[in-house]
């Protein structure tokens, strides 16, 4: 694959065997970071069929947000302008490789320093997103939808866990409602805190951006929530959590609709993480996601308060 970077006019130097590519490795048909005979690294990847058009829209998406500023490392555009580059029937896509700081488990959800900068990070993205016009013609994504078609392919494979997810539908009900109403903008669509470069606290990167798109406005915020909540549930009113809330709130991002059902939200969003625990056959994380989703539903009521009393306090 090393020879590949010519397609980009660089001049190969040695495959970086020795680094460990952050983020999901399994939205492609193979990776690897190489660096060039300057000694700048890249992560080439080889896309599955059908993926052009869309990985195609994501990279003109990916350097507009890089030209607006946003910490992000964009796709190179190949000698046709174009950010796909075809070679021997196969697609391939060259992004630079940005190092960074490894994440503390479980210690980053006390961090408030990250939840403002991840904060800022989203602001920004709402920003410069409202004039991005790559996502429009796709279909809408609805959560009532994608959850249904979930649970009747679990039923049938896994009733006992059917079974134990039956409760959580009906308080998703509410959201399911509001779902076509709720203020929508640009999100990333699979933010969390190790789909991120870090520098110290700071964002150095925000990575796979396989899942961009129009959705609800915190539906990025939802699915970091319901990271945080898988490490600690308690880490929901403290620390990362609330200042994140703040920073989004100071930047006129925090509408009442969207806060009023972000507890629901953080639900709804579990399930595509409970579809990828049964896909890696990953039993114990399926046992914890089913724990968190139905302590969750015991916290709806509590949630919200919480949340509005730490923003009124500051």
């Amino acid at each position: 694959m090393i020879e590949h970077l010519a397609l980009w006019g660089l001049t190969p130097g040695r495959p970086r065997t020795d680094i460990v590519l952050p983020g999901s490795p399994e939205r492609c048909v193979s990776r690897l970071a190489i660096e060039d005979d300057t000694g700048r690294v890249w992560m080439l990847e080889q896309l599955y069929p059908g993926q052009f058009d869309r990985r195609e829209r994501i990279g003109r998406t990916l350097a507009s947000l890089e030209e607006a500023g946003l910490p992000i490392p964009a796709y190179r555009p190949g000698p046709n302008g174009r950010f796909v580059v075809e070679d021997a029937e196969h697609h391939w896509q060259l992004s630079p490789y940005v190092k960074g700081d490894p994440l503390p488990q479980p210690d980053f959800i006390d961090d408030p320093e990250r939840g403002t900068n991840l904060g800022n990070f989203i602001a920004a993205l709402r920003d410069t997103g409202s004039s991005i016009r790559e996502f429009d013609t796709e279909p809408v994504f609805i959560l009532e939808d994608y959850i249904n078609e979930l649970m009747g392919a679990i039923g049938p494979r896994r009733p006992e866990i059917h079974q134990a997810l039956l409760p959580v539908l009906g308080c998703l009900a509410p959201l399911f409602e509001a779902w076509p109403n709720l203020p929508a903008t640009l999100c990333q669509g699979d933010f969390h805190p190790l789909n991120v470069i870090w520098r110290d606290s700071s964002v150095a990167a925000v990575i796979d951006w396989e899942f961009t798109g129009i959705r609800p406005a915190m539906f990025d915020v939802a699915n970091c929530f319901g990271c945080v909540g898988m490490e600690d549930p308690m880490g929901l009113v403290r620390g990362l959590a609330p200042a994140m809330l703040r920073t989004l709130r100071d930047k006129g991002c925090l509408d009442k609709m969207s806060l009023t059902f972000l507890p629901e939200m953080i639900i709804g969003m579990r399930f595509a993480w409970m579809s990828e625990w049964l896909r890696k056959y990953d039993e114990e994380m399926a046992e914890l996601e089913v724990r968190f989703m139905r302590l969750m539903i015991n916290s709806v009521d509590t949630l919200l308060p919480t949340w509005e009393k730490q923003l009124d306090s500051k």
